[in-house]
């Protein structure tokens, strides 16, 4: 039995005794047994459910592309956990690459909903998840039917009767389009939700996975598709990272039409991504998962899903609650003469009834940037918990996003006077000060959370450094560095660092030190190479600086600073026809940028005068 095997064995083993429980359902009914129901919070584009290691409360990403749950090494150390060497050859492969650097855990008591389960595994590895302790993946999600309720808040793991077998088991779903997807059988070796949709008529290979924080389309299907980097309509993404120790770089292109389960998406835009998706074509990612409710039936190998509206892969602001979809196929039936499925016996209502509630699908509302429904949920925890400051700031934070900054301001201050000293409201507020020029007031407020919580300080500095107070911001850079300097995103900080000193064109030789060092330790992305590059102009280096665009212009074809600072290289070496062709380039991706360029003293020719006329 291989490594993997023996992994997924003793888990199963470990969960049988609960199992048999929800299976006693009477043969001739098809019965949804509710195993458990996890309440999911939204952070950013991670969805994040509480369970028990030992006792206390963890909170971990649900990760439905993670072929076996995860926990951070730190998190590991901190609980006193035990722990093995894993399997000889044994390694993780993700986005960025694999990484071998694996050890299991064992955790006594894993408690997951009501249900205490004894001696779980979990792989440990340095770094692999930033927002939570972890990631619960498939040797536990795999166990059972799952619905992913996510717009809703809630995750439910149900153990369905051999009477389901035949089911329409979307038992939310009367009159509503339902779309059905068959997937691969999951084993010992084969732990990913496999499923086949089309782009522009051609099928390709997906994977459901909740732990993409968007849906990406593997660069080499792209191309099989039509995509080029340098192809109209392509944006540059920057880089993207997942498990392992490198980052991709990801643009957004124009697709015709895609199509899964009966539904159809025409004209939308898609993430590529150079990347390895494990063997296939595409990962459905977390906003595919936010716009439908899905249920995953491991009895029928097959995926329901319904629409709730909205966009699926572009994301931008929607106004209201979108409606549901009509365009689709015809709603799937169950087959003749199989039973309808009975509901989870007090399954969770899709309209909350507490704060709690409320914040859950708010936040959900927030990660689709339907920012509109956000403000309305955050109002109704508010009313049901008016003294909790915590509503009063996440409120703040849906009425930026719906460009409301007079409604933020208020509910910052709310914030202030329920829990003076709050680091967060402070930011905030501190950063609309900033952006409306009230400096003063402004940086007396982002002074004021980095006393409160100096971790704060990376993004103070970058605020400054946005509203060109380059001082303050490296101050609060060189702050955070110095108490980060092991930091699993150390290299991303060295470079903004580097970056601001450039813009700001001071200590020269620092910002060189560090963007070497951030491409020394980090990912080497394109705009790593970009900034670098800009140092050595700065520094009158040209070949260097010649060569850096270079390497950014060949990983990321589109990027204005690149092609603007080479243009100006170019000229310098009397290669004028050629850096008109860069210039007009950078121009046409940022119209602003030969303007932008000079104000921060990088010089360049004037733009062309304009015939009379």
């Amino acid at each position: 039995m291989g490594g993997r095997a023996v992994l997924f064995a003793s888990l199963a083993l470990a969960f049988a005794a609960w199992g048999s429980m929800a299976e006693a359902a009477a043969p001739e009914r098809c019965d949804l047994g509710k195993f458990a129901e996890l309440p999911v919070t939204m952070v950013g584009m991670r969805p994040r459910v509480d369970v028990k290691i030992d006792g206390v409360d963890t909170p971990f990403t649900v990760d439905s592309g993670s072929f076996f749950s995860v926990m951070n090494r730190a998190t590991v150390q901190r609980l006193g956990l035990s722990t093995k060497m894993a399997p000889f050859g044994f390694a993780v492969r993700g986005a960025g690459g694999s990484d071998n650097r694996v050890d299991v855990a064992t955790v006594k008591r894993f408690g997951l909903g009501a249900i205490d389960v004894p001696d779980v595994p979990f792989l440990s590895l340095p770094d692999v998840e930033s927002s939570s302790a972890g990631l619960l993946g498939q040797n536990v999600l795999s166990l059972f039917d799952t619905e992913y309720d996510i717009g809703n808040g809630v995750i439910r793991l149900l153990k369905p009767s051999p009477a389901c077998a035949h089911a329409n088991v979307a038992y939310w779903a009367a009159g509503q389009t339902i779309g059905v997807v068959e997937v691969e059988a999951i084993n010992n070796e084969q732990r990913h939700l496999r499923g086949t949709a089309t782009i522009n008529g051609q099928k390709v290979r997906v994977i459901f996975d909740t732990g993409a924080s968007s849906s990406v389309l593997k660069r080499s299907t792209a191309e099989r598709l039509g995509f080029r980097v340098d192809g109209p309509g392509v944006q540059a993404r920057g880089a993207a990272r997942g498990i392992g120790p490198h980052a991709v770089e990801t643009w957004t292109a124009p697709f015709d039409v895609f199509e899964i389960g009966g539904e159809r998406i025409e004209h939308t835009r898609l993430q590529v991504g150079d990347l390895d998706v494990f063997g296939d074509d595409m990962l459905l990612g977390i906003d595919f998962f936010l716009s439908h409710r899905i249920y995953v039936s491991k009895q029928q190998r097959k995926i329901f899903f319904t629409y709730n509206g909205g966009p699926v892969f572009r994301l931008e602001p929607v106004v209201g609650r979108p409606a549901q979809a009509a365009a689709g196929p015809p709603p799937v039936a169950a087959a003749p003469g199989a039973p309808a499925p009975a509901a989870p016996a007090d399954r969770y209502a899709d309209a909350p009834t507490d704060a709690a509630g409320f914040v859950r699908r708010a936040e959900a509302s927030m990660a689709r940037r339907d920012f509109t429904a956000a403000v309305a949920d955050f109002t109704r925890a508010i009313e049901l918990e008016p003294a909790n400051p915590q509503h009063y700031l996440q409120r703040a934070n849906a009425h930026l996003g719906a460009r409301a900054p007079v409604l933020a301001m208020a509910d910052f201050d709310q914030v202030l006077k329920l829990r003076p000293g709050n680091a967060a409201a402070l930011v905030g507020r501190g950063r609309l000060y900033m952006i409306s020029r009230d400096v003063v007031r402004g940086q007396a407020d982002l002074d004021a959370a980095v006393k409160a919580d100096p971790d704060t300080a990376l993004l103070v500095g970058a605020i400054y450094a946005n509203n060109q107070h380059f001082e303050p911001a490296i101050t609060n850079f060189d702050l955070w560095i110095g108490r980060h300097p092991d930091a699993s995103d150390i290299a991303d900080a060295l470079a903004t660092r580097c970056r601001v000193r450039i813009l700001w064109n001071h200590d020269l030789d620092k910002a060189l030190a560090d963007c070497e060092a951030a491409i020394r330790h980090g990912p080497r992305t394109a705009a790593m190479f970009e900034s670098r590059g800009l140092a050595h102009l700065r520094r009158g280096e040209s070949d260097p600086a010649l060569a850096d665009f270079n390497q950014a212009l060949k990983l990321q074809p589109k990027l204005a600073w690149a092609l603007y600072g080479r243009s100006l290289v170019e000229r310098a070496k009397g290669q004028g026809p050629t850096a008109d062709v860069d210039l007009a380039a950078a121009a046409a991706i940022a119209p602003r940028m030969p303007q932008t360029a000079r104000e921060y003293g990088f010089e360049g020719p004037a733009p062309a005068a304009k015939a009379a006329g």
